[in-house]
């Protein structure tokens, strides 16, 4: 699609039961940088106000359609010449599209025609347009006498992708959705990998892409599955991407937890150059005159206002299961970078309202050392960037990156589970909405030896609807209201690491009272007598 000859637009997305989520690359052809740019179409769908890279206007037309007007917001508002962003909002389907696939123009786009006066580029095969564009040369980046000696390890300052056009994980935590970015809280994109990697530059380290840190992540037990499937290692290596960059510039003797909430409170809601010279107080010899020199300034402070939470991911993906001082786990010191309601306090819970215990227990030099290990990709356990001084210099070789089982805790033998009779504990969650729930199964492998191919079965009153994740599910009706289902691990969710846990589930329908809102307990799941058993 081409509304007009200097913006082009090319839509994407994924389609589930209901809904789908949109993906729009916005590339801008021209040789200027825009500036408060702003498309419009019509649809016959219901679009989520809660966009990101964009602000969502809506009207509402004749015959069951609504003009949208997007607007370029936050960290989607400017688009270089030649570059290319992705923005996207989630939507009610208005008319049938089905309940999986890929979303194209067509589908989300209505033929119908509007008014299209407020552009004279209009394309007339598409209700797209145009609506108003401006090209402020003044905004554009001027070079004239700037040093770029340092440029050579900064990514290119083209296009941003979301975290969620490699998948969204909403359903692991409820304070992953896009009403949780409030107080100068963003979403998370690429733009952190610059930032990350221009730190990897000042340490005298190359620049890696975001598959290197997923890799990572999964081989030094930072994930929730032993296992990637799909986009996993970019989303994951985007969000320790970020974490690193948020984190591993402060210098060993002078970190302190508070800090954290401090400098990401006043990225989001003060001024840059207070943020900056918080950076000179506690980070490595020359890094803040180094970030500054590199045109990196804004990429940093960007990656600060980034909501971990953002997109599911933190929970959905990089909930790591490492042994941190036999008192926490991975998951624990990434809580690090979650700060309370009013960010006055780093360390917070996923409810932002008391802090991660565990995490409070383990000692600063750990979580520092934890923290430049992803800059690293070294041992996240051992010491990285010791004595890290200035631009180019570093004093310690990094880390080889370490075998599994270097790393990760050793794993007893434990007592055959009550529930199950099996080294397999299962514990049962979930939603209830009404009419029928959303069941999320966390099973965990007690064994020493990884678990392939695992399937369970139980009997229910309920009847299995629409969607699973991570799980097949086969339904079996004995008579009456009673059904009998085999869950067996499917795609991301058909290996369970030793000592690892993974979170599954699927919707189903109510077959008795079970109410309209709360939570979804065992004892609802299960008829009358019944248990979970492995097969």
């Amino acid at each position: 699609m081409t509304p007009s000859e200097s913006l082009q637009v090319s839509i994407g997305g994924d389609i589930w039961w209901g809904g789908f989520t949109a993906d729009l690359a916005i590339t801008n052809s021209s040789d200027q940088a825009l500036e408060d740019w702003t498309i419009s179409f019509t649809s016959r769908h219901q679009l989520d106000r809660n966009a990101w890279g964009v602000a969502l206007e809506s009207e509402s037309l004749e015959n069951g359609l609504t003009r949208y007007t997007l607007t370029g917001a936050d960290w989607g508002s400017r688009i270089p010449a030649g570059a290319t962003i992705n923005v996207g909002f989630n939507g009610t389907q208005g008319s049938e599209l089905g309940r999986d696939g890929s979303l194209t123009e067509q589908m989300l786009v209505s033929e119908a025609g509007w008014n299209t006066n407020t552009s004279t580029d209009t394309n007339p095969d598409y209700a797209m347009t145009m609506a108003e564009m401006s090209m402020n040369a003044a905004g554009m980046d001027d070079h004239a006498g700037h040093d770029h000696s340092m440029h050579q390890h900064a990514a290119s300052a083209g296009a941003y992708r979301d975290i969620n056009s490699w998948g969204n994980f909403h359903d692991s935590n409820h304070n992953s959705e896009h009403n949780e970015l409030v107080g100068g809280r963003t979403a998370i994109t690429t733009e952190a990998l610059t930032a990350y990697n221009g730190l990897r530059a000042f340490a005298g380290l190359d620049a890696v892409g975001v598959e290197a840190v997923g890799e990572w992540a999964f081989t030094n037990g930072m994930t929730n599955n032993s296992q990637a499937w799909g986009n996993d290692t970019k989303g994951v290596g985007l969000w320790y991407a970020m974490q690193g960059a948020k984190v591993g510039w402060i210098a060993d003797q002078a970190y302190d937890p508070q800090i954290l909430a401090d400098i990401q409170r006043t990225a989001r809601l003060g001024s840059q150059d207070d943020v900056m010279e918080m950076v000179r107080e506690f980070g490595h010899a020359g890094f803040a005159d180094y970030i500054e020199q590199s045109g990196l300034r804004n990429n940093f402070i960007n990656t600060l206002k980034m909501e971990p939470h953002y997109g599911g991911w933190m929970h959905g993906r990089t909930h790591g299961f490492l042994d941190i001082e036999g008192v926490a786990i991975a998951h624990d010191i990434n809580h690090l970078t979650v700060l309370g309601w009013d960010q006055d306090q780093p360390f917070m819970n996923d409810t932002f309202d008391w802090p991660q215990w565990p995490a409070l227990d383990v000692s600063d030099s750990t979580v520092i050392n934890y923290y430049q290990g992803i800059v690293s990709l070294g041992n996240p356990l051992a010491q990285n960037l010791e004595a890290l001084a200035s631009p180019g210099v570093i004093n310690q070789e990094p880390q080889p990156v370490p075998s599994p089982g270097s790393i990760l805790p050793e794993i007893q033998p434990e007592e055959a589970d009550p529930l199950t009779g099996e080294p397999l504990d299962i514990e049962i969650s979930g939603d209830l909405w009404w009419g029928g729930f959303t069941a999320s199964l966390t099973v965990t492998n007690q064994s020493e030896q990884q678990l392939e191919d695992w399937s369970l079965s139980f009997n229910s009153n309920h009847k299995f609807y629409g969607e699973s994740w991570g799980v097949d599910v086969a339904t079996e009706q004995l008579g009456g209201e009673l059904y009998r289902y085999e869950l067996s691990g499917a795609d991301w969710g058909s290996s369970i690491g030793a000592g690892q846990s993974m979170t599954v589930g699927f919707n189903a329908l109510s077959g008795t009272d079970l109410g309209r809102s709360g939570n979804l307990s065992e004892a609802m799941l299960l008829a009358a007598d019944s248990e979970i058993t492995p097969l």
